[in-house]
């Protein structure tokens, strides 16, 4: 049995994905509904990491904080052990949530009214962050080829041209797919955006966890040139889930650049970390090795579960991913339009991320966070398989958990 099979109740420690009156008021849900919607995992800490937070809990100080030497040569080693990447200190710079760093790099390196280009379907808050601080956000859709999103160069180019273009936000590995970008993918990228003058900012938060013999390459190991003109953006948050300790950090070699978003920093007020934030990401990066990989094996073996099982249903195709644990199904052909797609996901009582949240080209997907137990996926799915077989009768079965925990 692995620890990942291991059940345990994320409503104590009030989890936004498990709040009843979330899942109630959001997606029409009852207390027994299981959430596949929000991307954070349903495991256990890692024990050292558990460690490190009770260890900082035992210092009856909770003040204003700074960041030490040790984050630096932590984050330093972590990139060069796992990834292969050189940094440098002055590069660093903590911050405190991918998302909100979007934001203060769209206020820093564009005006009212400028534009910012991402690839659709994409995670909402780029648009958010774009949209939010009253810029023009530009799409360039990614295009189905062979049943996996590959980048449109072409229509890139056309609107990198566009004088108004700015920034260019790319996501690697793609969420909502999955896909990691080959070498050759994002050195295109990278030339595209050095001959249009564009700044590239690379979320790069999902690489921790790429699948069992699949390789990440990192936008400045497929194009070294674009490094001085480009941000990198990367956080233990998504590996590890310490979404709520808002520890991440971008990674700038230039030092214009930089200057100009410390200022942004500045501006917003960004200063002393959470008291547990770096102690958490010290352990992470340092003794979490064999936890991530495990973890990473798990969810892999997971996604291979949910594809198998859902082959099945010929009307959902899961494409296939080679990162991260999300999984996103097209179900075009098995529900009229989104409200149907809702309806479904109700009558399962199971909440999910539909393709219309994904700012645009994602009608007729859904998303599901496959980041749990074995067992509560099973149960998942027979919920799905349940409904599949009853949908067009008035009638739906009705679900409680019945997974039991290792102490039950």
């Amino acid at each position: 049995m692995s620890q990942f099979d291991t059940l345990f109740d994320r409503k104590a420690g009030n989890a936004r994905k498990w709040a009843e009156s979330v899942l109630a008021k959001k997606f029409g849900l009852t207390p027994n509904a299981i959430p596949m919607d929000l991307a954070d995992l349903d495991f256990p800490v890692a024990p050292p990491i558990h460690d490190a937070v009770m260890a900082r809990a035992a210092v009856s100080d909770y003040s204003y904080t700074y960041i030490p030497d040790a984050f630096n040569e932590t984050v330093i080693a972590w990139n060069a052990r796992r990834f292969g990447l050189e940094l440098e200190a002055d590069w660093l710079k903590l911050s405190y949530g991918t998302v909100p760093t979007l934001h203060y790099i769209v206020q820093a390196f564009t005006a009212v009214g400028e534009s910012v280009l991402i690839n659709t379907p994409a995670y909402d808050p780029f648009a958010e962050a774009v949209e939010h601080n009253q810029r023009q956000l530009i799409t360039s859709p990614l295009k189905l080829e062979n049943d996996r999103y590959v980048f449109d160069f072409e229509d890139m180019a056309d609107k990198m041209a566009r004088p108004d273009v700015k920034v260019f936000i790319l996501c690697s590995p793609q969420n909502p797919s999955g896909r990691v970008w080959t070498a050759e993918e994002l050195e295109q990228v990278g030339d595209l955006c050095l001959q249009h003058h564009v700044l590239l900012v690379s979320d790069e938060i999902h690489r921790d966890i790429v699948y069992p013999g699949v390789h990440f390459t990192s936008i400045w190991q497929a194009c070294p040139a674009i490094r001085d003109h480009s941000i990198l953006c990367l956080s233990p948050n998504k590996a590890f889930n310490l979404g709520g300790l808002k520890t991440s950090y971008v990674v700038i070699p230039d030092a214009g650049i930089r200057d100009r978003l410390a200022q942004q920093f500045a501006a917003n007020s960004i200063t002393s970390p959470n008291s547990f934030a770096i102690p958490a990401l010290i352990a992470a990066y340092t003794k979490c090795d064999a936890w991530l990989d495990e973890m990473v094996a798990y969810v892999a073996d997971n996604f291979a579960y949910l594809r198998d099982r859902l082959a099945e249903i010929p009307e959902m195709q899961v494409m296939p991913a080679e990162s991260g644990f999300l999984a996103w199904i097209d179900v075009r052909r098995l529900f009229a339009d989104e409200a149907e797609l809702k309806r479904f996901f109700t009558a399962c009582d199971l909440s999910c991320v539909v393709g219309s949240y994904f700012v645009a080209d994602g009608e007729g997907f859904v998303r599901l966070n496959i980041g749990m137990p074995r067992p509560l996926l099973k149960e998942a799915l027979d919920r799905i398989f349940a409904i599949y077989a009853t949908w067009h009768q008035k009638e739906a079965p009705q679900f409680t958990i019945q997974v039991q925990h290792p102490d039950d």
